[in-house]
């Protein structure tokens, strides 16, 4: 995630003081590269009369934590931790999409710190089932 550069904050905030919140958004996602749920919390917090911003590093530095659970394979604690720490009030969803997304990064950058290999999910466990399903029908006939 990128600091926006004077001009692209300037931007941002002509666009925030001229009530098209939208396009602020839309600015701030091409300056940071956050994700649209992300710029749209980092604009509204935006004070267009002072110009002052919210700290981008911040919610990195809350991550950590979140990160951590991740590693050691605690995959609903760190959405429990995002949900109270992270982002006050998110949707459980919205949690566990950013979670998932902070994981796959995660997984991609720095494969040898996960201490837990990944799930691989519901469609697995149904594979499995039909197989046995067959098998048993194959069996009685």
């Amino acid at each position: 995630m990128n600091i926006p550069t004077s001009a692209q904050r300037q931007a941002i905030l002509a666009a925030l003081k001229g009530g098209n919140k939208i396009e602020a958004i839309k600015l701030c996602r091409e300056a940071t590269g956050m994700g649209l749920a992300e710029a749209k919390d980092w604009v509204e917090r935006l004070d267009p009369a002072t110009g002052q911003e919210p700290p981008v590093i911040a919610v990195e530095a809350a991550l950590a934590p979140v990160a951590d659970l991740l590693f050691t394979g605690q995959k609903i604690a760190a959405i429990k931790h995002y949900r109270e720490r992270v982002k006050p009030g998110a949707g459980l969803k919205e949690s566990k999409e950013a979670v998932e997304k902070l994981e796959a990064s995660l997984r991609a950058q720095h494969p040898e710190k996960f201490t837990a290999p990944a799930k691989s999910g519901c469609l697995t466990v149904l594979a499995v089932l039909a197989m046995v399903f067959v098998l048993l029908v194959l069996i009685n006939h």
